[in-house]
């Protein structure tokens, strides 16, 4: 069972590869450049994280696993469903979450972000690349359906047509929906050990090095 799992596992990621590469590309590429480039971006980014700190110290930002959870997957959903434009969405959202990822590192020493970060956000990161990859795959099903409409021929049925072209989709379809479903699964995850071990792994590190 564990290596029909792992065989599944595998191939979902090797057959969607490009995808995957290019949500690596957008979240990290934009992370580095938002961290190198801090100062150039105050303008828009401070006031975003101003109002980030706002909602934790209100209470309006909880640290719970629940709503860490929430605010995570909502992000993921429209990652996905963004793919629905042809993954323009889906990139901008990739960018715009790297760069104020990026961007709130630069402003705390590097190793504290680093270690109070790290348990959660190897599994937070991935779903979210995960999720990504997913709504680039979902625009690219879009894409190839709607060049696919353009070649409809007259004298056939249209209706088998469109019906064929679902169906020959339809497998891809699977895969982006598995990529998203593997995504949420990890920010569950992730969301678990932000609110209940990320903090006392920091304080523990800290208090060791």
């Amino acid at each position: 069972m564990r290596d029909k799992h792992s065989g599944f596992l595998i191939g979902l990621l090797s057959r969607n590869e490009i995808f995957l590469w290019t949500s690596i590309l957008l979240l990290f590429g934009s992370m580095v450049i938002s961290y190198l480039f801090a100062g150039f971006l105050d303008s828009i980014l401070a006031p975003l994280l101003a109002n980030f700190q706002q909602g934790v110290s209100d209470g309006t930002l909880k640290l719970e696993t629940l709503s860490l959870f929430i605010n995570n997957a909502t992000v993921a959903s429209y990652m996905y469903i963004g793919g629905v434009l042809m993954g323009v969405a889906t990139a901008f959202l990739l960018v715009a979450n790297g760069l104020f990822i990026g961007y709130v590192a630069s402003k705390v020493p590097l190793g504290d972000f680093i270690i109070f970060t790290l348990p959660h956000g190897i599994f937070e990161l991935t779903g979210i690349i995960l999720a990504g990859a997913a709504g680039f795959k979902l625009g690219s099903i879009v894409f190839h359906f709607l060049n696919d409409v353009t070649k409809i021929k007259r004298n056939i049925s249209i209706k088998n047509q469109i019906s064929y072209l679902l169906k020959v989709n339809y497998d891809d379809f699977k895969n982006s929906l598995a990529l998203f479903i593997i995504g949420v699964i990890l920010l569950i995850i992730a969301a678990f050990i932000e609110a209940n071990l990320s903090i006392g792994w920091g304080q523990f590190i800290q208090s060791v090095i």
